[in-house]
Formats: structure tokens, C-alpha cells, sequence
């Protein structure tokens, strides 16, 4: 199981999650729950660049939701930064699972910290 620390800037709406150590498929599912669960914010930056990515294609189904329960947020933006590109099929399944297209939700995959904040930053403007 990884390490996962997370904090929360409230000066700007952005919870930050970091992951260290090694993740495997299912990882990444409890990764995004463990965010999903908890305060959230309408920016989120999944950082995997310091974890060690033993697998990137998912095995696992979706899981099933309780009724009404809502893993996106209209307009919300989650950004995924991973320290090797990722297969093209990882972002369709992170869109899936965060249930973006139901909630007009924006999900991005980056291979870098910078441009994966210049993104979020960026949608925080465009809301002003």
C-alpha cells in the first residue's frame, strides 16, 4: 500500500494529495476514494511522481456507488501527475471512475508538477 499525505489551500480551493511507494491498479482506485471520501476541494492534483507505478492499465471494475453518492462536482478540475507517460486508455478510466462526464467535471493526465498547476491555476481564473 502506498504512503498518501494530503493538505488542503483553502486560499485557493486546491487540495493537494502526493503519493509515495509503490502503486498498483487498485491503489489508484483508493488513492482517488481517499480524496472523493474526505474535504475535498474543486481542484485536486493527484501527485504520483515520486510512486512507483507497477502497473498502469486498470483490472478492477468500478465499484458500486451507494445511491446518490457523487464522486465529481460540476466544473470541478482533478489533475494526475504521473512520473512516466501513462497508456491512453488510463485517462478514459479515471474519467469513468470520477464520473467527470455526468458532472461536466474536467480530468487532465500530466508527466510534470508544473503543467499540471498551470492548468489548475488556470481553471481557478477562468471561474472568476
Amino acid at each position: 500500500m502506498p504512503k498518501i499525505e494530503s493538505f488542503i489551500d483553502r486560499s485557493i480551493g486546491l487540495t493537494v494529495i502526493t503519493i509515495y511507494g509503490e502503486v498498483f491498479p487498485l491503489d489508484l482506485i483508493k488513492v482517488i476514494d481517499h480524496y472523493l471520501k474526505g474535504d475535498r476541494t474543486n481542484l485536486v492534483l493527484f501527485d504520483f511522481s515520486d510512486a512507483l507505478l507497477r502497473a498502469t492499465e486498470p483490472e478492477y471494475p468500478r465499484k458500486i456507488l451507494a445511491e446518490g453518492e457523487c464522486y465529481s462536482r460540476r466544473g470541478d478540475h482533478k489533475a494526475f501527475v504521473f512520473p512516466m507517460p501513462v497508456k491512453k486508455n488510463l485517462k478514459p478510466f479515471l474519467g469513468e471512475y470520477c464520473q467527470t462526464e455526468a458532472h461536466e467535471s474536467n480530468l487532465d493526465i500530466f508527466n510534470n508538477l508544473i503543467d499540471a498547476n498551470k492548468w489548475l491555476i488556470d481553471a481557478k481564473e477562468a471561474h472568476r
